[in-house]
């Protein structure tokens, strides 16, 4: 799976280097054979964790964020998001970091695997959740974030509700960063967060020909 997403991260004309950081050597050690560019992080508490400890070491205001459970994010994915995302950007400076929504199913809703999330009319996201609640949207794990935000990001706290709900980015939301939501419409995206979502995700790329 993680060479899937580091292939389609490499593959994006919109990425200009693509790093996998880890704190797992099984996945160091399969990366680095494949030829990526792997980087062998200390013990972190979540994936932004790892890009953050990578992005102190590299030049650059941006950095995309995308989790080694997504393998269905393939480079027009990823191509199309940042393109999008730039445009948000370009109007609003303030924004800190764009996080794609798409519409919540009442399976989405009931899964304390998904993240349920909050937004004004202007697609700005102000709190998401593991519990059950009707918001009709859900985020998807991809970040672009402002580099400086990210940086500030990993050496805050962990508050007691990031905690309880075991979800990292509710620290954004509680330390009032910028939030940008970006729409993507479709209900079919899955994130491997199970076993049993292996294979829901093996039948979903064969059939958008991704495989």
């Amino acid at each position: 799976m993680i060479l899937w997403v580091a292939e389609h991260a490499n593959k994006s004309s919109s990425i200009s280097r693509t790093v996998v950081a880890t704190d797992d050597k099984r996945i160091f050690d399969a990366v680095n054979e494949a030829g990526y560019e792997v980087v062998e992080t200390p013990d972190c508490p979540n994936g932004s964790a790892r890009v953050a400890h990578v992005a102190k070491n590299i030049d650059g205001e941006w950095v995309f964020e995308m989790q080694g459970d997504q393998p269905m994010v393939t480079p027009e994915v990823i191509d199309d998001f940042i393109e999008r995302a730039w445009q948000m950007i370009e109007k609003n400076p303030d924004i800190d970091v764009v996080i794609p929504y798409a519409p919540a199913t009442k399976e989405h809703t009931d899964s304390l695997d998904v993240l349920k999330v909050v937004k004004t009319e202007n697609d700005r996201l102000v709190f998401q959740t593991r519990q059950p609640i009707q918001t009709g949207w859900r985020t998807l794990g991809l970040y672009l974030w402002k580099r400086t935000a990210l940086l500030r990001f990993a050496d805050l706290p962990v508050s007691d509700i990031e905690r309880v709900e075991d979800s990292h980015p509710i620290r954004l939301y509680v330390n009032d960063f910028y939030v940008q939501g970006l729409l993507i419409e479709d209900t079919s995206w899955v994130e491997v967060d199970r076993e049993h979502q292996i294979a829901e995700v093996e039948i979903l790329m064969k059939e958008k020909r991704i495989v």
